[in-house]
């Protein structure tokens, strides 16, 4: 009996980190919406998942923030995630990465007329989320992300879903 119990410890040492690679590899897309507080607009767009490691995800996404009061926005963000499953179901994840956001203003100046500017800047994000596993191949997830920006930084509040390829 003590044979049988000592060698089924050792193989579960030996193949749990089998059992669990199961995410190491796989990429996902999705869609993704959310509103940005500097900009006061709602955001839409598209990201994807790729697990390099069972916790180590990168996830490039594109964001388009509607038009508003003169204002319009799109963002490129290069982000990491560290995923830290809570549940079967459930999974935390820490958020870092870096931004390239465009933003381009139309104002009114005095005696000028109309005035158009575009700003181009290179930021950080860091932020945290919350991932639902559900059904075959399918993901919601909720990000708050703080994007450290010269001179337009801004909290992000995202909601998306996305699927395995």
């Amino acid at each position: 009996m003590k044979k049988l119990a000592c060698l089924s410890v050792l193989l579960l040492v030996l193949f749990s980190p089998r059992a669990f690679a199961q995410y190491e590899g796989t990429v996902g897309l999705g869609a993704h919406a959310g509103y940005g507080n500097e900009i006061k607009s709602m955001g839409v767009g598209a990201h994807l998942h790729y697990y390099y490691t069972n916790q180590l995800r990168f996830a490039p996404s594109f964001t388009y923030y509607l038009p508003k009061k003169g204002s319009k926005m799109w963002e490129i963000d290069a982000d990491a995630h560290y995923m830290v499953p809570v549940s079967w179901l459930f999974s935390f994840y820490p958020v870092a990465g870096l931004n390239y956001s465009n933003r381009h203003v139309t104002s009114k100046a005095s005696g000028v007329g109309l005035q158009d500017r575009t700003t181009h800047r290179i930021g950080a994000n860091l932020g945290a989320g919350i991932q639902y596993d559900f059904g075959y191949k399918t993901r919601i997830s909720i990000e708050y992300k703080y994007q450290f920006i010269k001179d337009f930084s801004q909290s992000s509040f995202m909601a998306g879903i996305g699927f395995w390829i």
